[in-house]
């Protein structure tokens, strides 16, 4: 008989693009993007943003989206900016009302002010 031997150690693979808790979560809003031939009820609804990063973005909602489903997003993430608008993102995961969305389709302008919301909120902790 073989006996296999694991490690304790869990080896964690850095995040691709880091993120940052929002501890007062601020408000979003979703449309849903068509991206085939059939035809579903459109997706216009509210979130809260949970957590962020330039890559994507932790939301609860109670819009009717499932993983594979292409949504755009305003995000106001300050009063005195303008609302940062995500052109597409997919739904990869959903847990009850909490859905994970990556980012698909991002302008320079809008990578840029993520960035600098996230450095903000980081220097405020």
């Amino acid at each position: 008989m073989q006996t296999i031997r694991q490690s304790n150690v869990t080896s964690k693979q850095p995040r691709r693009n880091p993120r940052v808790r929002i501890l007062t979560p601020f408000s979003c809003s979703l449309t849903s993007v068509s991206t085939g031939w059939w035809f579903r009820k459109s997706v216009h609804d509210v979130g809260l943003v949970h957590d962020l990063s330039t890559g994507g973005v932790c939301v609860s909602t109670d819009a009717p989206i499932e993983p594979g489903d292409h949504v755009s997003l305003t995000l106001r993430l300050t009063k005195s900016a303008p609302p940062a608008e995500v052109a597409v993102a997919t739904v990869c995961w959903r847990n009850h009302q909490f859905h994970g969305l990556a980012f698909r389709m991002v302008s320079e302008s809008v990578s840029r002010q993520l960035a600098e919301y996230m450095n903000a909120t980081e220097e405020e902790k």
